[in-house]
């Protein structure tokens, strides 16, 4: 006669099951049936996340999910069909959110040591993965559905050969570039800065060149303080001012 209790396995280190790494600091690992045969319908997913780094966008077409955030910050957001529209939740630590099956969502941490734990009604989770989606449909039929140019497309997309399950990947230059177009960005706004600098000097050296023939008529000019450059008082026009004091 067949015991009428559970036998199996209880106990299971979670960090035995290593789903994905991307680095010491930013791994996902995993239990589910294969693990523990007595776990019923759950499947637990361990998230470690530093800042800046997010679990790509995913939906799981089998389960809903429950994610609880122990340390960190995160924000996670998703589509809810139910209103057509993306909603987002920053969650701190004893912050829980569902997620119910089906929603197309992501996670992104907003703190260093972030850790999150989500649990899953199934014990054989399926996922799929946004990377995927974008790497493995065909482009052409992508280009002629939402009328975009098909060489554009394969263009954007090619760097996505893999999937990411945590992003950005490790040898992502965006960062790099990102940089280079702040630069870019700044560089105006300290040749308007010099400009300004350049024609402060120049105003002042000729406020000079008139305060010392006025000073030989005993009178005095009192200096003022402008956009972080001392000038002597003149007469400038108020829009001329504003326009090298942005």
């Amino acid at each position: 006669m067949e015991s009428p209790w559970i036998n199996g396995d209880f106990v299971f280190n979670m960090s035995d099951n290593l789903m994905f790494e991307k680095g010491e600091k930013n791994y996902i690992d995993a239990v589910g049936v294969n693990e523990i045969n007595t776990i019923g319908n759950l499947y637990f997913l361990d998230i470690y996340l530093e800042r800046e780094n997010s679990v790509e966008f995913h939906y799981h077409p089998n389960a809903s999910e429950l994610t609880y955030c122990i340390e960190g910050e995160v924000e996670i957001g998703f589509i809810n069909p139910s209103e057509n529209e993306w909603e987002s939740f920053l969650l701190t630590p004893g912050d829980v959110i569902s997620i119910p099956q089906g929603f197309w969502h992501y996670a992104v941490a907003t703190k260093d040591n972030t850790h999150l734990l989500a649990a899953h009604d199934t014990d054989n989770l399926q996922t799929m993965f946004g990377s995927d989606i974008l790497r493995l449909s065909p482009k052409q039929l992508m280009a002629d559905t939402y009328c975009l140019d098909e060489q554009k497309l394969e263009e954007v997309l090619d760097p996505i050969d893999d999937t990411v399950i945590i992003g950005p990947p490790s040898d992502c230059e965006r960062k790099s570039e990102e940089v280079s177009k702040e630069v870019r960005m700044e560089r105006p706004r300290l040749m308007e800065q010099q400009g300004f600098e350049m024609l402060s000097a120049s105003l002042e050296n000729d406020s000079e060149k008139t305060g010392r023939s006025k000073e030989d008529e005993g009178e005095e000019k009192q200096s003022v303080s402008y956009g972080g450059t001392v000038v002597k008082e003149m007469n400038v026009c108020e829009s001329c001012m504003k326009k090298f004091s942005r």
